[in-house]
């Protein structure tokens, strides 16, 4: 009995470290207010509604990591959706990791991930994007991510990122899981970001084999690149963007090419305040018919702590050419659409 209480104690200090190395935490966002929009029906009635994750998209999630030793690790991020008006998942296929689930192996090397996971248009873009891709319920910059076949994520992808001082590289393979090609569903992408002083740029491109119905015959190519800027003097800081996404299809003039445009500047009036100023475009083609989708909106937000804080915005929405006709692109039939939003977002 001696011997046995004696071997305990020895291995409890060795027992501790080991379960230091591991971590596992749990974190998320919550953000509602109001937000009032006018000609949202063909009618032209104005809507108000409680927002859910107007500024912020309402998430949970979980991160895990453990020290494999010699600076390696391995790790795993789980991440959901809800609407925090009525509790329920945030996707009509009921998934409850629809934002975000990969495992993976961290070193010196960079990263290597497996899973579900954003795009590497995505995290490029972010870079460059005047509100660090909030307000997507309202602006172009989630469409100019992903691509018209995409969500801002990709499905079954390996997926690389690495960090050399200035300089960040990533690429990714996604399989497409399709019998009898390794080509049809399969998705393929690069990107990289330099920074230097004050200035930083990046460009990514990505080629997507995507059908009609997923993992269904015909396959037609998908092409995405973007590229930008952005440069911060003191508390001033401007961006511009472009991406251009374009999808083939088998008839003569049944491409879809969209053509996003963006600049915007970004104002630290105090450690409390940031005012934000920001244009978006986007021309469409589609089956011929060309089309215009223009947004401006400006957005203010109050910290009321590290992790709480009050946001605003007036914004209106153009449209003209074909995207006025258009009830997929444009569902209310109307040319223009002003909206207002105010609420709070709090992060754990």
């Amino acid at each position: 009995m001696k011997k046995l209480l004696l071997a305990t104690l020895a291995l409890a200090p060795l027992s501790a470290a080991v379960h230091a190395q591991s971590s596992v935490t749990l974190y998320g966002s919550i953000d509602s207010g109001l937000r009032d929009v006018g000609n949202t029906t063909p009618a032209g009635g104005r809507k108000l509604s409680l927002g859910s994750g107007t500024y912020q998209s309402n998430r949970f999630g979980f991160k895990g990591v453990e020290d494999l030793g010699g600076g390696y690790n391995a790790h795993f991020n789980l991440e959901g959706g809800f609407n925090v008006g009525t509790g329920a998942l945030d996707n009509t296929a009921n998934k409850i990791f629809n934002r975000t689930d990969k495992v993976g192996i961290g070193g010196p090397f960079g990263s290597v991930d497996l899973g579900h996971m954003y795009t590497v248009a995505h995290d490029t873009l972010a870079g460059y994007e005047p509100f660090r891709l909030q307000y997507l319920s309202i602006t172009l910059a989630g469409a100019a991510s992903a691509g018209v076949a995409g969500n801002g994520r990709d499905d079954n992808v390996i997926r690389y990122n690495g960090t050399f001082d200035k300089l960040k590289l990533r690429a990714a393979y996604g399989v497409g899981g399709v019998a009898g090609s390794i080509a049809d569903g399969a998705v393929r992408a690069v990107g990289f970001s330099y920074a230097i002083g004050g200035l930083s740029f990046g460009s990514a491109y990505t080629h997507k084999s995507v059908s009609a119905v997923a993992g269904t015959p015909p396959f037609f190519g998908e092409n995405h690149y973007t590229f930008g800027a952005a440069y911060k003097l003191g508390p001033v800081a401007a961006m511009a963007g472009y991406a251009r996404d374009s999808t083939a299809t088998s008839s003569a003039h049944g491409n879809t090419v969209d053509r996003y445009t963006w600049g915007g500047l970004r104002y630290q009036i105090n450690p409390f305040i940031e005012l934000i100023a920001a244009y978006y475009d986007d021309r469409n083609t589609t089956a011929g018919i060309d089309g215009k989708k223009d947004v401006a909106i400006t957005g203010v937000t109050y910290l009321l702590s590290k992790t709480t804080f009050l946001y605003a915005d007036v914004d209106n929405t153009h449209y003209s050419g074909g995207y006025v006709s258009n009830l997929k692109l444009n569902p209310s039939g109307h040319s223009n659409q002003f909206g207002m939003s105010i609420g709070i977002n709090h992060d754990f």
